[in-house]
């Protein structure tokens, strides 16, 4: 499948970065930073997710761009914005292999993680303590 000149070739993909917003977001470490993740999730269309590759948290807001046109071609690619200028096409989506990402769609993914980060911190808190008293 081909693209108009000019518009990019986000066909073979159906331009899925157009599709979503993603914001970066601090690493939960708080009672409260983890509410804040569980009420993200409680929204349609949004996930949390966090990056295997530099391990940063974010979450995605799934919302297709008000220029995309029905065939995933840039109505404004001309003037497109900056950060859509910015993209490398050498690191579509559509050539990413397998992602070990992390990803929570729902609350439900997000607390069993949280349940085990503490209980894992326990456990090495409590190797740690026997270590010590030796």
């Amino acid at each position: 499948m081909s693209s108009k000149k000019g518009h990019g070739d986000c066909t073979r993909c159906g331009a899925r970065c157009c599709r979503y917003i993603v914001v970066e977001i601090e690493k939960p470490r708080t009672k409260i930073d983890r509410e804040e993740i569980r009420w993200f999730l409680a929204h349609k269309n949004v996930l949390v997710y966090v990056d295997d590759d530099d391990k940063t948290w974010n979450v995605q807001f799934t919302t297709p761009c008000e220029h995309l046109d029905g065939e995933g071609r840039c109505r404004i690619y001309p003037g497109r914005y900056e950060i859509c200028r910015d993209h490398d096409p050498a690191t579509c989506e559509a050539s990413d292999s397998e992602s070990g990402d992390t990803i929570f769609f729902t609350t439900a993914d997000f607390d069993r993680w949280w349940r085990n980060q503490q209980a894992r911190r326990r456990r090495k808190r409590g190797a740690e303590a026997r270590g010590k008293k030796r």
